[in-house]
Parts: C-alpha cells; sequence; structure tokens
C-alpha cells in the first residue's frame, strides 16, 4: 500500500510515484492516439523483494534512503503516502 486518499484527491493529485505511474497508464477515452506512459523499470520479484522502499527501482525520484529503509505510510496534507520522496519534499 502506497497511498490512501479520497477518490477525486488520488485522481486528481496522485502523490506516490507508484500512483502516478499506474494512472498515467491508463488509456483515456478523450486522447485516443496518444501515447500511453508505461511502468519502466523491472517488476520486482515477491520472493526476494528490493531492499527498502520496494518501488525504489523502478522510481524516478530514489535516492539512497530508498533503497535502505522502508517509508511508512505518514500522512501528508491529508494524505497517506508512503514515499520519502513525497516527506522530504522532494516531489
Amino acid at each position: 500500500l502506497v497511498e490512501l486518499a479520497p477518490k477525486q484527491d488520488l485522481f486528481a493529485n496522485p502523490r506516490h510515484p507508484y500512483t502516478r505511474m499506474l494512472l498515467d497508464a491508463i488509456p483515456k477515452m478523450h486522447d485516443t492516439g496518444r501515447a500511453r506512459t508505461p511502468v519502466s523499470g523491472e517488476v520486482p520479484n515477491p520472493l526476494y523483494p528490493p531492499t527498502g522502499c520496494t518501488f525504489h527501482p523502478r522510481c524516478p525520484h530514489a535516492n539512497d534512503r530508498c533503497k535502505a529503509e522502508r517509508p511508512a505510510l505518514l500522512e501528508i496534507q491529508g494524505i497517506k503516502v508512503a514515499c520519502h520522496a513525497v516527506e522530504e519534499g522532494r516531489i
């Protein structure tokens, strides 16, 4: 679980990079012909997940802290999100 928010907030302003990537990958009826943005990187092995944030190998905002420390689900501006980059104000 990376983000908890009311659905209108989640779709209008996703905070977690993985939430953003997933929503960007959804085809939109009014944007036919628009290239979808796939979720980049390799899917982690569920038997041997990466250390730290399990999304860090696929995240464009990951740093050394993300690789070493699993983020807690914290309330930030009324939304619960598990992301060091959001917590630190980097995104």
